[in-house]
């Protein structure tokens, strides 16, 4: 296709389809736990149980859904098939886990069982969405660059507004509606149907204005080859410094499950859950921010420092939480929360810029050290450790909350040890951030420079080779 300017509407159609898709399932994200505890009555050490099940086959999903992807040939286009389909999905997916179904099913076994169900259609469904939103991008910019840069960067700026008008209203409509209606519960519902609904908008205005871009495949035309599982397994156990990245950030996903999946617990528990949307606000503006300035240092540090840095400053700023978050007057806790919260979401951005880069250059080293190219695959499995971290510590959350004797009487819940409590959101997390950069710095051996070396080293080898075949 030839290239061309892309137009305004397809370009901020493409960055709000997926800024509304973020919006859409931030109340399950923040308070599906809680919503599930009190809302819906299940017991903790099940709901822990059934969300690793679910979050398990998340991974597994995650794992085909590249090559089904690639060898599936739809009529409205390789990618954007998968985009008009999983808009359905995506939808009921995410509004169904914040319905509460006590008036008309009895059984918290069943309730449950609705969650995780509906919990593996939106987060299965989001695994073949983010695959094919990424392989659009070359077919709307085509070989254009710049275009390229364009989407991507509409997308991150939308992304931002989105994190922080949704941290700042989120809690408030959903308090709202439960001042207008008495009810709870369907707040969390109400909100997560609005969000929704406005990804539903953006997406089918995205997909009316990319259409034309992703024709069909001609029927007999050759299929990209993908990787096969037992491939891309390879190519992580059989590169040492693929397993030492995968190692560290698998290790610091399962603590902060904990820290992310339970806060909100802390401010309902202490009696400030209205409070809750000043850290959230102020996380989200403090990330925008950072993602400005704190990338800088780490280009000037490096990538495996950055890396380290990261997760250390993420464990201050938990320790800090832990610490001093119930051990003064009300108020000053919340400060405390505040300046916790902002500090572990801002260590973030220390390494998150050269995120597919980790991944990318142990896959240089692979190439350089055993011959075999499995470059590509290194990016494919990239977002491994953060699924099996998701189901790990998705766990783990529901066996601390019955650790720490919470119950809920009355539709008020309450820890045995609130004390206990925060050493779980706060300390197990911190310890695991400093063990996964402790596995970076002590075991992971590629510098920058080292990086640089086996790429270009690889691309003299590669050009050698088609000389000697030509």
């Amino acid at each position: 296709m030839e290239n061309k300017k892309l137009s305004p509407l397809l370009v901020n159609s493409y960055a709000l389809g997926q800024g509304t898709l973020t919006m859409a399932f931030t109340v399950p994200t923040m308070y599906l736990m809680m919503f599930c505890t009190d809302y819906l009555g299940i017991n903790p050490v099940a709901l822990g149980t059934g969300m690793g099940i679910a979050k398990t086959f998340d991974f597994i999903i995650s794992i085909v859904a590249g090559g089904i992807i690639e060898k599936v040939n739809m009529k409205h286009g390789k990618y954007m098939s998968w985009i008009r389909l999983l808009t359905a999905t995506l939808f009921f997916g995410n509004i169904v886990q914040m319905l509460d179904t006590t008036a008309f099913i009895s059984s918290p076994t069943v309730r449950l069982l609705i969650v995780c169900v509906f919990y593996v259609m939106f987060h299965g469904s989001m695994n073949f969405n983010a695959t094919s939103r990424a392989a659009l991008i070359p077919k709307l910019a085509g070989a254009d660059m710049e275009a390229r840069k364009t989407l991507t960067a509409r997308q991150a700026q939308v992304g931002a507004a989105v994190s922080i008008i949704s941290s700042a209203i989120t809690l408030p409509c959903i308090q709202f509606v439960e001042k207008l209606t008495g009810s709870p519960s369907l707040g969390y519902f109400l909100v997560t149907l609005v969000f929704s609904l406005s990804f539903v908008v953006c997406n089918v205005i995205f997909i009316k204005e990319g259409q034309p871009y992703d024709p069909p495949t001609p029927a007999g035309a050759a299929k990209k080859q993908s990787p096969t599982v037992k491939q891309m397994i390879s190519s992580v156990v059989t590169n040492k410094q693929m397993l030492i990245v995968f190692a560290g950030f698998t290790v610091f996903t399962v603590g902060t499950q904990l820290y992310t999946g339970l806060t909100s617990y802390y401010f309902k528990a202490t009696g400030n859950f209205a409070f809750m949307t000043i850290p959230l606000t102020a996380r989200a503006v403090c990330a925008f921010l950072a993602s400005m300035v704190v990338p800088k240092i780490g280009r000037k540090i490096g990538k495996k420092m950055s890396l380290v840095a990261g997760w250390v400053i993420y464990a201050a700023g938990l320790s800090f939480m832990g610490m001093f978050g119930l051990n003064s007057a009300n108020e000053a806790n919340l400060v405390v929360m505040t300046v916790g919260m902002c500090v572990c979401q801002s260590a973030m951005y220390m390494y998150t810029p050269f995120m597919a880069n980790y991944y990318l250059d142990c896959g240089e080293y692979g190439y350089y050290t055993t011959g075999v190219d499995n470059r590509t695959m290194a990016v494919t499995v990239m977002n491994w450790p953060t699924k099996i971290g998701f189901a790990v510590g998705g766990t783990l959350q529901g066996f601390a909350l019955a650790w720490t004797g919470y119950e809920v009487v009355d539709g008020v819940g309450t820890f045995a040890s609130l004390k206990g409590f925060m050493s779980v959101i706060t300390f197990v997390p911190a310890i695991c951030c400093l063990a996964a950069a402790a596995i970076i710095f002590l075991l992971y051996k590629l510098t920058d420079e080292e990086a640089a070396m086996y790429a270009k080293a690889n691309a003299e080898r590669e050009a050698a080779e088609k000389l000697a075949q030509a």
